[in-house]
C-alpha cells in the first residue's frame, strides 16, 4: 500500500508510482552493475536475479535500456536500468511479496 503524500496530484489527478530516480552505479567493463550508492553508502550487488533489454521508438525519441533486477548487500532488491542513449543509471526500489508483508506488519504494530 502506498501512503498518501498529501500533495497535489499531477495531471488529471494521477501520480507516478515507483518512478525511476537517478542512481550512482559502479558497473563492470561488460556493463553489469557491481555496486550502487544506497542511503549514503555503496552497497555491493550480491545477485543479479534477472536482466533484459528494451529498444523502442527508434522513429521518435529513441529508448534503449538494459534492466537488471538485483539484490544488494543486506537483502534489498532494486531494479536498475542503464539508459544507453543518455548513458545514465536509474533505480526503482522493489518490494517483493514477503518484504511487503513484513512492512505491513511493522506499520500495524507501530
Amino acid at each position: 500500500m502506498v501512503t498518501d503524500p498529501r500533495t497535489a496530484a499531477g495531471a488529471r489527478g494521477l501520480r507516478t508510482l515507483n518512478e525511476p530516480v537517478p542512481a550512482a552505479v559502479e558497473a563492470s567493463p561488460e556493463g553489469s552493475p557491481r555496486a550502487m550508492l544506497w542511503r549514503g553508502a555503496y552497497r555491493r550487488v550480491t545477485t543479479i536475479h534477472d536482466r533484459w533489454r528494451i529498444d523502442d521508438e527508434w522513429w521518435r525519441d529513441e529508448i534503449s535500456r538494459r534492466y537488471f533486477a538485483v539484490e544488494l548487500e543486506g537483502g534489498r532488491r532494486v531494479t536498475l536500468y542503464h539508459d544507453l542513449v543518455a548513458d545514465a543509471w536509474y533505480a526503482q526500489p522493489y518490494a517483493g511479496p514477503e518484504e511487503s508483508r513484513q512492512l505491513t506488519k511493522k506499520r500495524r504494530a507501530g
